[in-house]
């Protein structure tokens, strides 16, 4: 069986190679080649390529349009190369006159800028007009040269084959001038220490644009290429880029800056003289203004307040009148020398509202005004005046004390009128009652009455919506209101019968209306209240609500019945379009969660009435989030919907019973009540995964989309008899299929339960190991098969906890990983490592690697890379001597972030390795694209080495394909000394295992590292 799996295995491997090889050929190959050390353009580490142009030529050209074959050559070549179309792309070249004869350009990328550069203290007088007379260098077959010939007309000068031995040939004065451009020229002065032994003398000599300069063989590629860097630049993808190179180096840059600052300070300068100026003028024009208008004013508002028709008081905080106006005088017939300095409550408030206006003068003095305030004041004669007030407190460095000017009109008439129309008002109300309890009455009086009974009638067909008025002897039936044209009425007074107005009633509630009718009578209740639905004439059901007064004669028998009826429709519609957004989901129409679970709880009280089982069907859409992501929350919406119409048109068509509804963002869940087999919820749900996996065609995306799903089942009243116990395991079940790789369903199994119970106990426990440090790093050799000696260890993460001793970390990594403190648990072990490798080279243990595991949600995270920087700056850690192992899934997930933290990091000079390699479905494309230092292959494959010719071929085409990438080979697991045998034979680099040693703590493998050869 095992031999079988392996040559499966086998099969499959030369399958992806032959498919990636098929898939390299549909698409269109593009040689691109570039300086093979001009950074921070371009550079080469570990038999790689890396720098700005990589990483903009990977951006621009599409992987799924075209192959990229990236190459390195001196410049010299790689320009020769170009010319003769042996190569299709490289990129920075310098636009000049010159090369447009031979190559192709993009459109512009960014300018460079041409420097003159000697050593600091060059005594002698060195400018651009005598330059002809110094010894000057340049960078071969560089833009530079051709400026230095044809711009200046030096013809006599020295060339270097690299930037950085002109740079060289500076300082150690075999030259004395240097041409060379700047972004260029500053990076190797920084990266060389040599900033302090050579300046730039002359700045900005030259400008040049820098484009892709694409070979004459190939015209197509230059109108693609500018349309992918108009997209990157307008995103500002383009910009990130830029910055993220040269923000440091470009002197275009910093002037940009510069710039930026100095024309946003000049604005601000000019606002601020603006505006004082203009404050300056105002103020002016203002002071001359007042001082002309200051007594004209006095006489204004003198003027203005004896002939205003409303009374102006001055009065200070206690109450003490200081002015009293003419119209006062005539309003409440004192003069103002008989009021003036005496309190005014004291003369015109009753006593009873004495100490309520003295409260009002207190808030005038904490609010500084009180506007709209009425009451009432006692003229000389006696009368009662109402006056409305606005209040206002004065406060003035001229005044020698705070003063309340009022204002008041007289409002008594209004008040007044006021007064009448409320009593009348009350008599209307009370009328309105009247008239319905005694329509009768009203009826019976004489032709005299009759322009009573009018307005009566007025009155109801305006009030009250719809009016019926059924009389027992006279066996007629009349409406009023103003819905009454709304209803076939001629119909009903046709048949002269009162019965007939039930008829009118909806089939549901005709009997329910009779019945009440019928027992009030018998009971002799005078009224009743109902609701009930009822036609109009276009055959439209409307809801009314109907309050009803019954009439008895002498003798108890029913003589009218009058019934006031309001049209609730627009009320019932509300109430079914609330109760309907309570129950069920507005972008499906499928019932929520809410009401799944009422349904839910039915269903598990029938089973227990009835003794009949059911299934809860819990589906989670895997990785729906990526369609939102990446093509919008609208593109989501319409999957949803669309893969919902799907699935509940299957489930009509089966033989189930079945209840259908959305109970999360992208969960759904099943409810099959009655089944009879178990293995027909099985069948159904194997049904259901085909269904997410089929394509669905999305018009908004314009393209069709196809996903998969996980899904949970959980059987009752087996697994449970309550909504929370159904729920959660059928939750647990459905985590279980996640688990398992998603696209899968799972059926709840007890033990689940009890795994959930350890997870939490776990994470409990963790977030306790995180607060008191209970982690331990323990380090095994990872051996170089070339000299058996020890190049590095890998540390593994141990934790001990005081009770149970060491934990496994095949317990509790899958639960750090899915609580997010593998993020906080990652961090602390990178920081141990760091320490422990700084004390090892303090004991002379400098030659040592160190090799840390990283989760990819570790990976992931916004800061990794900040904080990995600032760990090594604190440690004084040699960055080349670290590497981060990561998984083949974790890689490729997010492949533009990945990308984008192992370009930065591998610049700083740390090497990645894919561990586990073999286990994984990832693409080698990607793979090949990733700046990968190495591979480790996994154990599974090392321990049937011996015995298995699978195992040994599977293991001898990993090595080859990895050399062929450059990439160096770990074995993990070696055990036997057959094993290590084979390993060397097959070309494999490095090995560890417990051959070698265990993992042990920090005390123990000193003494290994100390000795550092291997025997075994």
């Amino acid at each position: 069986m095992r031999n079988n799996k392996s040559i499966l295995f086998v099969l499959i491997f030369w399958i992806m190679l032959f498919f990636i090889s098929t898939t390299y050929a549909s698409h269109t190959p593009v040689k691109f080649e570039v300086d093979i050390n001009y950074p921070p353009f371009s550079y080469t580490s570990d038999g790689r390529i890396y720098g700005f142009a990589i990483d903009l030529a990977n951006l621009v050209f599409e992987p799924n349009k075209f192959k990229l074959e990236i190459s390195s050559d001196t410049w010299n070549q790689v320009y020769k190369k170009l010319v003769e179309g042996k190569i299709d792309v490289t990129v920075p070249v310098a636009i000049v006159e010159e090369r447009r004869k031979e190559v192709f350009f993009s459109k512009p990328i960014f300018t460079r800028h041409v420097g003159l550069y000697t050593t600091k203290g060059f005594s002698k007088n060195i400018s651009l007009n005598n330059l002809e007379n110094f010894r000057v260098g340049v960078f071969k077959s560089d833009y530079t040269e051709t400026l230095l010939k044809e711009k200046l007309g030096i013809n006599k000068y020295y060339t270097y084959p690299t930037i950085e031995d002109l740079i060289y040939a500076l300082a150690d004065g075999k030259i004395d001038a240097a041409l060379m451009s700047q972004e260029i020229a500053n990076y190797f002065l920084v990266k060389n220490v040599l900033n302090d032994r050579i300046e730039l003398k002359i700045k900005n000599i030259f400008t040049v644009k820098s484009a892709f300069a694409v070979s004459k063989k190939r015209p197509e590629l230059v109108l693609y290429i500018n349309q992918r860097l108009n997209l990157l630049m307008s995103k500002g993808i383009f910009d990130e880029l830029y910055i993220n190179y040269f923000s440091t180096y470009s002197p275009e840059y910093y002037e940009r800056k510069n710039k930026q600052i100095a024309f946003s300070a000049l604005y601000l300068l000019l606002v601020i003289l603006f505006a004082a100026s203009v404050t300056i003028f105002v103020m002016t024009r203002i002071n001359k203004r007042l001082e002309h208008g200051k007594q004209a004013y006095e006489k204004y508002a003198q003027l203005l307040a004896e002939n205003a028709n409303a009374i102006v008081l001055t009065l200070n905080l206690n109450g003490e009148i200081i002015y009293f106006n003419r119209f006062a005088e005539e309003l409440t017939g004192y003069k103002s020398e008989e009021v003036v300095g005496k309190k005014w409550v004291d003369i015109f408030i009753p006593s009873h509202r004495r100490e309520y206006i003295e409260n009002l003068f207190k808030q005038i003095a904490e609010k500084k005004i009180l506007n709209n305030h009425e009451n009432e004041i006692i003229t000389k004669d006696g009368d009662t005046r109402w006056i409305l007030w606005n209040n206002t407190l004065i406060e003035s460095p001229y005044l020698n004390q705070p003063l309340i000017i009022s204002t008041g009109l007289d409002i008594t008439q209004i008040k007044k009128t006021q007064q009448l129309l409320e009593e009348s008002y009350e008599e209307i109300e009370q009328t309105n009652k009247e008239l319905i309890n005694t329509l009768e009455i009203l009826n019976k009086q004489s032709n005299m009455l009759q322009e009573e009974k009018e307005k009566y009638r007025f009155l109801v067909e305006n009030v009250s919506d719809c009016i019926f008025e059924i009389d027992f002897q006279k066996k007629s039936i009349e409406f009023y209101g103003r819905l009454k044209d709304l209803f076939n009425i001629d119909a009903i007074k046709s048949k002269n019968d009162f019965a007939a107005w039930l008829e009118f009633f909806h089939e549901d509630d005709r009997n329910a209306v009779f019945k009440k009718l019928q027992d009030a009578i018998l009971l002799r209740e005078e009224n009743l209240e109902f609701e009930a639905r009822i036609k109009d004439r276009n055959g439209n059901w409307r809801w009314i609500s109907s309050h009803v007064q019954i009439l008895y004669s002498e003798e108890g028998k029913p003589e009218k019945i009058i019934a006031v009826n309001i049209d609730w429709t627009a009320k019932k519609e509300y109430e079914k379009k609330i109760e309907y957004i309570a129950y069920y989901d507005t972008l499906t129409n499928l019932p929520n969660r809410k009401l799944f679970e009422e349904t839910l709880d039915e269903f598990l009280k029938k089973s227990e009435e009835e003794k009949i089982q059911g299934a809860v069907i819990l589906i989670d859409i895997d990785n729906f989030k990526d369609i939102n992501d990446l093509y919008g929350h609208e593109v989501g919406d319409e999957y949803l919907k669309a893969i919902c119409k799907k699935v509940s048109e299957y489930l009509e068509n089966t033989v189930f019973g079945s209840f259908f509804a959305r109970v999360g963002g992208d969960e759904f869940a099943i409810v099959l009540h009655g089944i009879l087999k178990k293995e027909d919820v099985t069948d159904l749900c194997a049904d259901l995964l085909r269904i997410f996996e089929s394509e669905i065609y999305i018009e908004k995306a314009e393209r069709a989309i196809f996903t998969s799903a996980s899904i949970g089942v959980s059987f009752y009243p087996d697994d449970g008899k309550s909504f929370k116990e159904i729920f959660r395991n059928v939750d647990l079940a459905l985590s279980c299929a996640k688990e398992n790789g998603k696209n899968d369903f799972q059926i709840f199994m007890p033990y689940m339960l009890m795994k959930n119970l350890k997870k939490i106990e776990i994470e409990k426990n963790l977030k306790k190991a995180i607060e008191e440090d209970q982690f331990q790093l323990y380090y095994q050799p990872v051996i170089s098969l070339s000299d058996m000696e020890i190049h590095s260890v890998e540390a593994l993460l141990r934790w001990v906890l005081p009770e149970k001793g060491i934990i496994s970390p095949l317990e509790f990594i899958p639960v750090a990983e899915e609580s997010g403190f593998i993020v906080k648990i990652g961090e602390m072990v990178i920081e141990k490592a760091f320490l422990d490798m700084k004390e090892w080279e303090k004991k002379g243990i400098d030659y040592l690697h160190l090799a840390i595991n990283l989760s990819a949600r570790q990976f992931k995270t916004k800061f990794f890379e900040n904080m990995v920087q600032k760990l090594i700056e604190r440690y004084s850690i040699d960055p080349t001597k670290i590497s981060f192992e990561i998984t083949e899934t974790g890689a490729v997930e997010n492949f533009d972030v990945s990308l984008r933290i192992l370009s930065f990091l591998c610049q700083m000079g740390i090497k990645f390795l894919i561990d586990d390699f073999g286990t994984g479905y990832s693409s080698l494309i990607y793979l090949k694209r990733l700046p990968i230092g190495g591979v480790k292959i996994d154990r599974s494959f090392i321990t049937e080495l011996e015995n298995s010719k699978e195992n040994r071929a599977i293991v001898e085409g990993i090595i080859l394909m990895a050399h062929k990438l450059d990439l160096k080979v770990v074995a993990e697991g070696v055990e036997t000394k057959k094993e290590l045998e084979i390993l060397k034979e097959v070309g494999c680099d490095f090995a560890q295992g417990y051959l070698f040693s265990k993992p042990l703590p920090k005390t123990e493998i000193e003494k290994l590292l100390i000795a550092r050869k291997i025997i075994v």
